[in-house]
């Protein structure tokens, strides 16, 4: 990973590899967000479902991105998402998507463990992931759109839109790093 500040910009191959790969998924995202608003039972057609898969891969890529870009830049997950852009509730951007992308990736762990008892509850990192994602949005249907919706702040669902806010963190994070000198 090679991020190499240029002016007010940045060279970063990883980032631009985001940006083409959430492009693509905002692609199916439209298509199904259209599909739904012409369906007369979204849920029902698998709309819904279809919905929650693309964005749940989004936030994994994204989660990928940023945890190249943290080691690249020797910074441990902690510092990293204590780095702004903030939420409301003083949760980060980036403790969001990671936690998001979490949740995309266990759930249905998570889902086994609680069926296989009235008794069982999420421990660790679980309830950690969702006390997180909680702090946005309810965990219930459609958590990563739900998300999603939550993060973008009325803007058209597309994952896309979440770029600029991440090219923020980026920045701070370098920043945060290099507060006399960015490094070029």
């Amino acid at each position: 990973m090679a991020i190499i500040k240029i002016g007010d910009d940045y060279a970063d191959a990883d980032f631009a590899l985001l940006c083409r790969h959430l492009k693509l998924l905002d692609v199916e995202v439209s298509q199904v967000n259209a599909a739904i608003a012409s369906s007369r039972d979204p849920e029902s057609d698998g709309l819904c479902d279809a919905g929650e898969y693309f964005i749940g891969h989004g936030f994994v890529a994204i989660q990928r991105y940023l945890t190249a870009t943290r080691t690249g830049l020797c910074v441990g997950l902690p510092d990293a998402f204590n780095v702004p852009p903030m939420l409301q509730g003083g949760l980060s951007l980036v403790a969001a998507i990671n936690a998001a992308a979490n949740y995309w990736k266990h759930v249905e762990e998570w889902i086994e463990t609680l069926d296989k008892s009235d008794d069982a509850d999420l421990k660790g990192s679980a309830l950690k992931t969702l006390q997180r994602i909680e702090t946005v949005t309810p965990w219930e249907e459609y958590t990563c759109a739900n998300l999603l919706a939550a993060l973008l702040d009325g803007q058209a669902l597309e994952l896309s839109h979440l770029l600029p806010a991440i090219a923020e963190w980026r920045h701070n994070l370098i920043a945060g790093l290099f507060p006399c000198r960015l490094p070029r």
